[in-house]
């Protein structure tokens, strides 16, 4: 860290939540969920944990929080100072607990982690809207706000942050009036994520397999992500690495369709279709695998690819979404031209028939993921971009 970044950050923070007559101030955090599945959440635990940190340091005066999908058997721990409120999965619900929790100690900031959940703010309540809001974009929802409460909700926000500068160049290009609110926070490994695949001494790590993983949800309705062209790749693959397995983690309704398309194409011997993981599980694929391949059309960030390199796996991307902000082609991992069956295969297959260059690369990305994605940098980003302007 630079001589005196840490101080300024410091001094720049205590503004974010500051009241009239520089008392610290509070933030609202009206979330999906911390405890729950998915990148969302994972986003979301590392929102709460830095804003709760500004609490404890004294920048703010508390935070509260409004979760609508927590498990109420076992929520996440409560803000340190503040409230938290469970929602239940009801949209009622959380508006209604919103908006009592304003009115209760009228934060000076509202932040959601989601362009859907921000709606609430806009419904014709006693105080709201709240006078500055801010919303966390993650590329794929941007589609459903060219209209609608979705679009009036980021019209109104005082701030929008962007999980990469590839999401927020979308963002200033797809609704030119925000532009000047817009601002990137690139994501991070999640601390609770990172504490527990804290890597064993070398000796005792199992040796890699031949094995490509890639890690997602399968919806029908959104087929993006590059499982079709991985399959189709795979028979190339095999030719080349006769040993070759796909790994797929995850669950979705177009699993039924993917798995027939293996059998299909005469790989389905090869391909490992795995569920629902564990984050203990999922830290094992990415220490077992050889790379990890996600070669997709639609990540805003893509946070799978920094967790892989993390761990030390190599990855393919595709050159149609951020991938190039989290690769580095070349260094770190390999890009490819989306839905290109041919360059895809080409690129699993030159990483698995070659493991010492696997390596140099999973070595090279491990540490770029510590320098570029840690909590850390991503806690100083969040902060400076919550200032006011």
């Amino acid at each position: 860290m630079p001589e005196g970044e840490g101080e300024s950050t410091a001094t720049r923070a205590s503004s974010i939540g500051e009241a009239t007559g520089g008392d610290p101030g509070s933030v609202l955090l009206g979330l999906t969920g911390l405890r729950i599945e998915g990148g969302i959440a994972s986003v979301s635990r590392c929102l709460a944990r830095a804003l709760d940190e500004e609490v404890q340091a004294g920048r703010l005066a508390r935070t509260d929080r409004v979760l609508l999908l927590e498990p109420a058997g076992e929520p996440a721990p409560p803000p340190t100072r503040g409230d938290q409120h469970l929602a239940r999965g009801s949209q009622a619900r959380f508006v209604w607990q919103l908006w009592r929790a304003f009115r209760r100690q009228r934060h000076d900031l509202v932040l959601f982690d989601l362009v859907g959940l921000a709606r609430s703010v806009l419904l014709p309540l006693p105080g709201f809207p709240p006078p500055r809001t801010a919303i966390f974009v993650h590329g794929i929802e941007l589609a459903g706000a060219r209209s609608g409460a979705r679009a009036r909700a980021l019209a109104a926000a005082t701030r929008v942050l962007a999980n990469s500068e590839f999401t927020a160049a979308r963002v200033r290009r797809e609704f030119p009036g925000l532009a000047e609110r817009v601002r990137a926070v690139p994501l991070c490994i999640d601390p609770e994520r990172a504490a527990a695949w804290r890597e064993s001494p070398a000796a005792s790590l199992p040796p890699r397999e031949p094995a490509a993983l890639i890690v997602g949800r399968m919806w029908s309705e959104e087929r993006g992500k590059g499982h079709d062209a991985l399959l189709e790749a795979w028979p190339g693959v095999r030719r080349r690495v006769p040993a070759a397995e796909l790994w797929i983690a995850g669950e979705g309704d177009d699993l039924p369709r993917l798995e027939a398309r293996a059998r299909e194409l005469g790989v389905a011997p090869a391909v490992r279709f795995l569920g629902r993981v564990s984050d203990a599980e999922l830290g094992a694929l990415y220490r077992r695998a050889s790379l990890y391949a996600m070669p997709s059309r639609q990540e805003g960030f893509g946070l799978a690819w920094a967790e892989a390199m993390w761990c030390g796996l190599p990855c393919v991307g595709s050159t149609a979404d951020a991938a190039g902000e989290v690769i580095r082609d070349g260094e770190t991992g390999l890009l490819v031209p989306w839905g290109d069956v041919a360059a895809i295969g080409a690129a699993v297959g030159a990483l698995l028939v070659d493991p010492a260059r696997a390596r140099r690369m999973g070595e090279a990305g491990r540490r770029h993921a510590r320098e570029r994605f840690s909590y850390d940098r991503f806690r100083r980003d969040l902060l400076a971009a919550l200032e006011p302007s």
